[in-house]
C-alpha cells in the first residue's frame, strides 16, 4: 500500500486479520498481581513492524477497543482506540522510516521502545481519569512496563521468520 493507492482486497483482509490477532492475542494472559499483562503489546507491535503505521494503528486501535468491549471494559474502550492506535502508528512509522520498510532489527527494537512509551504516556493518563487518582496511575506502570517488555521480546525474535514467511506467501513484498 502507498501513499497514492487506496486500501486493495489484500490490504482489508491482512488488516482485519492483525485487528483480530491483537484482540486473541490480548486474551493470553500473563498473572501479575491485579494487573493485566498480556501479548496483545506484541501483536502490535509486530504489525507496526511487518505491515508499516497504518495498518498497525487501525489493528491496534480497533483491536483493542474491541477486546475492552468484549471484556466489558467500557470505561477503556475509547482511551485504548486512541493510546493502541498511537502506539501502532509509531512502532511502524519508526520501523518503516527511510525506506527500510522494517527490515533493520536496530530501528525495530527503538521503534518497539517508542511504542511502549506511547503506551505508558497515554495509559498513565487514563487510569488517572478513570480510576480517579494518581496513585492508581502510579500503581499501574509496572504491568504496563511488563506488558511492552513482553511484547518486545515476543515480536522482536518472531520478526524475520514471520517475515520470510509473509514474503514467501507473496502478502507482503520484500
Amino acid at each position: 500500500m502507498n501513499n497514492k493507492q487506496k486500501f486493495s482486497i489484500n490490504d482489508i483482509v491482512s488488516t482485519a486479520m492483525l485487528i483480530a490477532l491483537v484482540i486473541l492475542s490480548t486474551f493470553i494472559k500473563i498473572p501479575f498481581g491485579g494487573a493485566m499483562v498480556h501479548l496483545g503489546s506484541a501483536a502490535i507491535f509486530l504489525s507496526g513492524i511487518l505491515f508499516g503505521g497504518k495498518k498497525a494503528a487501525i489493528a491496534g486501535s480497533v483491536g483493542s477497543f474491541l477486546f475492552d468491549l468484549l471484556i466489558g471494559q467500557g470505561a477503556y474502550t475509547l482511551w485504548s482506540l486512541m493510546i493502541k492506535g498511537l502506539a501502532g502508528f509509531t512502532v511502524g512509522t519508526v520501523a518503516w522510516s527511510g525506506g527500510k520498510k522494517g527490515k533493520v532489527m536496530s530501528r525495530n527494537v527503538i521503534a518497539c521502545l517508542a511504542g511502549a512509551v506511547v503506551t505508558l504516556i497515554g495509559y498513565e493518563i487514563a487510569w488517572a481519569v478513570v480510576g480517579g487518582s494518581i496513585q492508581f496511575a502510579i500503581a499501574n506502570i509496572p504491568a504496563s512496563l511488563l506488558t511492552s517488555s513482553l511484547g518486545m521480546l515476543v515480536a522482536i525474535p518472531m520478526y524475520k521468520p514471520l517475515r520470510i514467511a509473509l514474503v514467501k506467501s507473496r502478502l507482503i513484498q520484500n
